[in-house]
């Protein structure tokens, strides 16, 4: 069996001599920096994922009672992921430690914990973040595959290399969240249905079934995929069926294989169908309410916004000159039908995110292969026109490909690391005499030296106002001698002023420095604008991708010696 399987993944290397180079490229890009850990260079969603897996290990308890992205398959795989570390430990003597060590700091994150059980969390992180950067790399694999199934070689060529050059896919591909596997599972479910569709093939689209609730289990967004797997099995079953009965008799298997996929890998979900319920709900309210974020353009300007910011310019806009051309090919009958089924997923789904409260980065995430995808194929298209055409659209192709690709490696190669430099100038530059209030969870903030006194105040819904309440007094006061914020908070304030008001009201204060002066900035540039141009604007130049996991780190001083109260 071993050598079989070899013998076919030789063959396919032989056939497709472009896609393991692509694949290794991709590959390089998405690991380049995920080493780097340490002060906490993370951020909520990717700790919260893998305290959330580590949870079912020391309390001995599979059936974790969180759904919060729908489905509980991006935290079987961490969890899976984590087996070589344990051995490690295991080898090395420090199992036992590590295991009561992490019991007794509990589910919260504590960045204040022995160097040795940090240093554990940091290996558990890594191996994490490896696992997005394998699916990304399987991704991209995946949609060569699909672009060659719609069309021919080149398609697929392009369309791997499209994906390998959006940056904010290779960039979220650094941490351990769960879009990235996602969109595997996603692209994977959308090339076992073309190929069904194509073939007729019952034990295709059963597979596709199966991916389809995969995909649904590593998250709820990914769940759109029936639309267009529903489409083929219709297409399928329902000229050979003389009745709705027959057709049901015959078809029941496909959404029952979809459940079980999500069932299996989501078995939560008979242990605590309530909490379940209530999350799946709270997507619904969610995707249908009022837009709190404190945007001044419509939904669909800002998620076009995040799309240009995540693939460049260059590349978002032949993405969506490819996505018109596609439909005056489908329209005129010379592109391949099957294309529709990545369209009957996109539209409906770009119209849920641009309603509500969802009008934010990691929604347009399940696009970027599909935008791929559909600019691969326009590409090739282009390149198989008449010579005019053809001369033309490959200058254009070669323009995207450079820009993006140059765009790309600029974004991973210059990911600030603002929290270490920060924590480097605290250490220099504080000492016994100084107070520094923050505001924010210690993850969001640099370190600081022992001496001077740090005053803590966590300013969250999650937490009761009276615990933080005093940190704005003093603030008002201007108390302390120094303050040190981080854009993963204050932004939020300046998204939602309607949360807390006089928090908004302090902030901006701060930033007008009309008590206290800004001294040192680490990371991106200070900006509190909330807009869908200052997006488009990012995605023209080479500037670090903005959303890579690293705050904006400002330390203002106090400009009065004294305090006034």
């Amino acid at each position: 069996m071993p050598s079989r399987l070899w013998n076919r993944v030789r063959e396919s290397v032989r056939r497709e001599p472009f896609v393991p180079f692509i694949a290794l490229a991709a590959f390089l890009l998405m690991v380049f920096g995920t080493w780097r850990l340490r002060p906490h260079l993370t951020f909520p969603d990717e700790t919260g994922a893998i305290e959330l897996a580590l949870r079912m290990g020391y309390e001995q308890n599979p059936f974790i009672d969180n759904f919060r992205k729908g489905g509980n398959l991006h935290l079987y795989l961490l969890a899976l992921s984590f087996v070589p570390v344990t051995l490690y430990w295991l080898t090395t003597g420090q199992f036992g430690d590590i295991i009561s060590g992490a019991a007794s700091v509990g589910s919260s994150p504590s960045w204040g914990v022995s160097p040795d059980l940090l240093r554990a969390f940091y290996d558990v992180l890594l191996a994490g973040r490896l696992v997005s950067v394998v699916f990304g790399a399987g991704t991209v694999v995946v949609v060569y595959y699909l672009g060659r199934e719609l069309l021919d070689r080149r398609a697929g060529v392009l369309a791997s290399v499209f994906l390998t050059t959006t940056v904010g896919y290779v960039l979220t591909a650094h941490y351990a969240t769960e879009d990235v596997p996602m969109t595997f599972f996603l692209m994977l479910g959308f090339l076992l249905t073309v190929r069904a569709f194509h073939s007729r093939d019952t034990r295709t689209l059963l597979a596709a079934a199966l991916v389809a609730g995969l995909a649904a289990s590593t998250k709820a967004t990914a769940g759109l995929l029936v639309a267009p797997l529903a489409l083929v099995i219709i297409e399928r079953h329902w000229g050979e069926s003389g009745s709705v009965v027959e057709f049901v008799t015959t078809a029941w298997k496909y959404p029952a294989l979809t459940i079980l996929g999500y069932v299996t890998t989501t078995p939560s979900i008979f242990v605590h169908p309530g909490s379940w319920a209530n999350e799946i709900s709270r997507y619904v309210v969610r995707s249908t309410s009022d837009v709190s974020y404190s945007w001044s353009d419509p939904g669909w300007l800002i998620q076009f916004a995040h799309l240009a910011e995540g693939q460049g310019i260059a590349l978002f806009l032949f993405a969506m000159l490819s996505v018109l051309l596609v439909v005056v090919f489908l329209i005129r009958g010379t592109l391949d039908n099957a294309v529709w089924l990545l369209l009957l997923y996109a539209v409906p789904y770009f119209s849920v995110i641009i309603q509500g409260n969802m009008t934010q980065f990691p929604r347009v995430m399940p696009l970027f292969p599909i935008l791929a995808v559909l600019a691969g194929v326009a590409g090739a298209e282009l390149t198989r026109s008449r010579r005019s055409v053809r001369m033309a659209g490959t200058g254009l192709l070669t323009l995207v490909v450079v820009f993006s690709g140059v765009h790309t490696v600029a974004g991973v190669a210059d990911v600030s690391q603002s929290r270490q430099e920060a924590t480097a100038w605290t250490h220099a530059n504080l000492d016994g005499s100084d107070t520094v209030d923050v505001y924010s969870q210690r993850v969001y903030l640099p370190e600081f030296p022992e001496e001077p006194t740090v005053n803590r105040y966590v300013i969250h819904s999650s937490f009761p106002r009276e615990n933080w309440q005093p940190g704005l007094e003093r603030l008002d006061c201007n108390a302390p001698d120094y303050v040190v914020l981080s854009s993963y908070h204050y932004f939020r304030f300046f998204k939602d002023p309607s949360v807390y008001p006089s928090v908004t009201e302090r902030m901006s204060a701060l930033f007008a420095e009309e008590d206290y002066e800004i001294v040192r900035t680490f990371g991106p540039p200070v900006d509190t604008e909330l807009s869908a141009e200052r997006k488009f604007r990012d995605s023209a130049g080479f500037a670090s991708f903005p959303e890579d996991g690293n705050p904006t780190i400002v330390v203002l001083k106090r400009i009065d010696d004294e305090p006034t109260c």
